[in-house]
């Protein structure tokens, strides 16, 4: 009986003990980060049989469970990477919306300040101090846009170093995670390692900050650690490496892939979640689209006033040359089409409308018989080039192709990304202003056709009329008696009257007639009255912008999706909150809790050394019966 006694007294102490400290154990653990509160499970010790009846034979500590719960720790990573993603994008968004704050002042500011300089010229259009003016406010314009170019191509390089920062610190992490793995095969069969898996889930925590992490255990003991939409990390004990390749068709824009053994699998960026879908996003889609728009403001402004400089003559009497660089020049041309590495493909992109101009990305491809164009809402239509070289046209745009694109090719066409970085101030002369305009107020058109003068020969005045059916056009002198018989309008080229060249656009109505005047009138300012109405005329978006227009447009854009960013964020801050909250609940420490545990542990502990005591006294007494 004292034996029994004696066993069952030491087997309660000896739980008592572990109870103890393992309730020592959560309170030095109190403020350590990801620390799980750890509890004894003791259960009763199998009873014997004896005389008939059971008898309990004492209590032992069955295991020390850890405070865990799959279902609040999977809502915990979830919300962590949502409110990751949050606080990347608000961050990228405040910083690009600063940006555009700055510079929504300085950029309208320097085009309505040419378009003033335009103004006070043609007040005294000879004048080749306020020409000189009008020159410095153009380079001002330019070196507005060239510095905002620079600094979004500076946000997208800094967003590449992020990223790859940020993949080889999961890559790290994916290494920790085999190394704690593998201390986990070695645990005793008994249990598992409470304090390993705090640390993998701590590893977890941080993993799910920058992707969308999924845990599922194996039957070693181990995990399988997935991100994104199932992309194998961590497979036990090996690990995947997420890397950095080359784009296709444009090498700078890599992409994200992960190696898996030996294979290679590209990563879609929205596929991926957390801060890494953040900074893909801003990289291949926000500062995308501010590029487009800044390039397509560029655009605009420099190609509406290189025309007009077109359809008027200098103090010199010559047709007006650009002002701006060419937006359509060969260089310019070629730039903007992106050809896969190898390929043979030459395209070149002109741009003729700038108020069809869109903003975006299109992909070209040709699968052997018929080329496929999509443009940047995702839309797809079939085109057929046609012409010698074959050219194709979409949205104010000439796509030509010097040469034909391979079979299984993409080609990416990106009509305004470089505009704002290309745009650039060209004369220096300031006698070469074209004030003057060669079309006299005798011209009346109700079409939107454009004439211009290539140049200027022994023909100084005459009229170019548009048949009533506008199926013709003849060339006329200024009383109406004919110079030129009647041709298929609109031209396929260029028309020669006198040594005087021309070109005719399309778009005309019936019986639109273009006034045409070479000869240098001194003071004549119509061609600067053209140039200050660009001000406000909508000339983008399909007729319904202004350039000034779409740059407050793009300003308005960014804004709002930072409000959105940022309501995102309060969203994910009280979602990750609450799931904080259910898992300190259950893995939190609890001073209070802990301090009532010790107190009933320390009194089952000395309750258990009584009854040692008394097995003790009582043995002795046996042994002293005689």
């Amino acid at each position: 009986m004292a034996f029994d006694l004696l066993n069952m007294g030491s087997q309660g102490l000896l739980t008592a003990q572990r109870q103890l400290n393992t309730t020592s154990h959560n309170i030095n653990n109190v403020n350590t980060e990801g620390y799980s509160r750890q509890s004894v499970v003791q259960q009763t010790n199998d009873p014997i049989w004896w005389g008939g009846s059971q008898h309990g034979t004492g209590v032992h500590a069955a295991e020390v469970r850890r405070g865990y719960d799959q279902f609040a720790t999977n809502e915990l990573n979830i919300t962590t990477t949502n409110l990751s993603y949050a606080t990347e994008r608000e961050g990228q968004l405040g910083r690009l919306d600063n940006m555009l704050a700055n510079s929504s002042k300085k950029i309208p500011e320097d085009m309505n300040q040419w378009h003033d300089a335009v103004k006070a010229m043609a007040d005294s259009p000879n004048d080749l101090g306020s020409r000189k003016v009008v020159i410095e406010k153009a380079k001002l314009v330019a070196s507005g846009l060239n510095d905002s170019y620079g600094i979004l191509a500076k946000q997208k390089s800094e967003a590449n170093e992020v990223l790859s920062g940020t993949l080889n610190r999961v890559n790290d992490i994916g290494r920790e995670l085999v190394e704690v793995h593998k201390a986990l095969i070695k645990t005793p069969a008994s249990g598992a390692d409470n304090d390993l898996m705090d640390r993998h889930q701590n590893l977890i925590n941080e993993l799910s900050q920058y992707t969308k992490v999924t845990v599922t255990p194996k039957n070693n003991e181990t995990f399988n650690v997935m991100i994104g939409s199932g992309h194998t990390l961590v497979s036990g004990t090996e690990s995947s490496e997420l890397r950095m390749i080359n784009g296709k068709p444009d090498p700078q824009q890599t992409q994200l892939a992960i190696v898996e053994g030996k294979a290679l699998k590209t990563i879609r960026n929205d596929d991926i979640g957390g801060k890494l879908a953040a900074l893909f996003q801003y990289r291949d889609e926000t500062l995308s689209q501010t590029m487009d728009e800044m390039g397509r403001i560029a655009i605009g402004f420099s190609d509406s006033v290189n025309e007009l400089q077109s359809q008027g003559l200098d103090l010199n009497g010559e047709v007006g040359g650009n002002l701006f660089h060419d937006v359509n020049d060969s260089v310019s041309a070629a730039a903007r089409a992106r050809v896969p590495a190898g390929s043979t493909a030459d395209l070149k992109v002109y741009i003729e409308d700038i108020n069809q101009l869109k903003v975006g990305e299109y992909g070209l491809t040709f699968d052997g018989s018929q080329h496929t164009l999509t443009s940047p809402d995702g839309s797809r239509q079939s085109v057929v080039p046609s012409g010698n070289p074959a050219a194709f046209a979409v949205d104010g745009l000439r796509i030509q192709m010097d040469s034909p694109i391979g079979i299984g090719e993409r080609i990416a066409i990106r009509p305004t990304r470089d505009g704002a970085g290309n745009i650039k101030a060209l004369l220096d002369d300031p006698a070469k202003i074209a004030a003057q305009s060669y079309l006299s107020s005798a011209t009346k058109t109700n079409g939107n056709a454009d004439l211009a003068i290539n140049a200027a020969g022994g023909l100084n005045e005459f009229q170019v009329a548009v048949s009533p059916d506008a199926s013709q056009f003849a060339v006329l002198d200024m009383k109406g008696n004919i110079l030129q018989a009647p041709q298929v309008y609109p031209p396929s080229g260029e028309v020669n009257v006198g040594g005087t060249r021309f070109t005719l656009s399309s778009g005309a109505m019936g019986g639109d007639v273009f006034a045409v005047n070479l000869n240098a009138a001194d003071g004549d300012n119509g061609n600067l009255i053209k140039m200050q109405d660009l001000q406000a005329q909508k000339i983008m978006n399909d007729g319904r912008s202004s350039v000034i227009d779409v740059y407050e447009g793009l300003n308005t854009e960014m804004g709002v999706q930072k409000a959105s960013a940022s309501r995102l964020k309060e969203v994910g801050l009280v979602e990750k909150d609450a799931a904080q909250s259910r898992v300190a609940e259950i893995a939190g420490v609890n001073m209070d809790e802990e301090a009532a545990n010790m107190m009933k542990f320390q009194q089952a502990y000395m309750a258990s050394s009584r009854i040692m005591s008394v097995a003790n006294d009582t043995f002795d007494t046996l042994l002293n019966i005689r």
